[in-house]
């Protein structure tokens, strides 16, 4: 638990200063330009629209640089083989692995947070008064980032390339928001649909973490199972990477 804390913090910092940093000053100079041009251009909708800007932003940044970190940050290691200098130390590549990941996640968690502070006094300035969907939709946010950086940090070691990684992970990011469409389809189809089920079942369905969209509705339930699908779909991605990252000649 020692190392795994050590490492976790390492990660942490290392990952706050190569590039959540730069996130966070682009989303704050991109929001205060979008402030200013939709009160110019949408003067009515500004409210509405600064929030769904904001938020849409906010996911897109935080998991595109989480994604990022974690496509590139073990394969550059192994590449420049500063992981042994870890791994000649008494410590486990589980220990690793896992204090790698938690660093990145506490990083981009820490990220997103700052961006939301910056997004929230913007809107308080314009006269927005709190809602619960807000949080909702952070909540939604945080279980994205936990399954899309395990998820690249699966595909990087599969591929062995940050490109590669990166796009089979944009990929399953875009075809999970309509997982449920595309289930629904095979369900109806034939043979070759039941083939490709099993594919499609991989793809995380990223609809469950929606939850301002369904603001209106009972989400106790769909915020429950979300809560538990997340950290248990994130658990196998980083299982499966582990049984990979421990068949490796170092």
């Amino acid at each position: 638990m020692r190392e795994l804390l050590i490492l976790s913090a390492h990660s942490f910092r290392e990952q706050l200063r190569s590039r959540f940093f730069s996130v966070i000053l682009l989303f704050g100079g991109i929001i205060l330009y979008m402030s200013l041009l939709l009160g110019a251009l949408a003067a009515d909708q500004e409210l509405r629209v600064l929030l769904d800007f904001g938020l849409s932003f906010i996911e897109l940044l935080a998991i595109g640089a989480a994604c990022y970190a974690a496509a590139t940050g073990l394969l550059r290691e192994l590449e420049m083989k500063t992981i042994y200098l870890v791994l000649t130390r008494p410590v486990s590549r589980s220990s690793y692995l896992l204090g790698r990941f938690f660093g990145l996640l506490a990083a981009a968690a820490c990220a997103t947070a700052v961006m939301s502070l910056m997004h929230l006094s913007l809107l308080f300035l314009k006269g927005w008064h709190w809602e619960n969907a807000y949080l909702l939709a952070l909540t939604g946010i945080g279980l994205k980032l936990m399954v899309a950086a395990s998820l690249a940090t699966l595909l990087a070691l599969i591929s062995t390339s940050a490109l590669s990684a990166l796009s089979m992970t944009a990929i399953a990011w875009m075809l999970g928001h309509f997982a449920s469409e595309m289930r629904f389809l095979l369900d109806r189809s034939g043979l070759q649909g039941r083939l490709l089920g099993a594919v499609v079942y991989i793809i995380p369905n990223l609809q469950l973490f929606n939850f301002r969209d369904r603001a209106g509705a009972d989400l106790q339930e769909p915020v429950l199972f979300a809560l538990l699908y997340a950290p248990a779909y994130a658990g196998a991605c980083l299982w499966a990477t582990l049984l990979l990252f421990k068949r490796k000649e170092f």
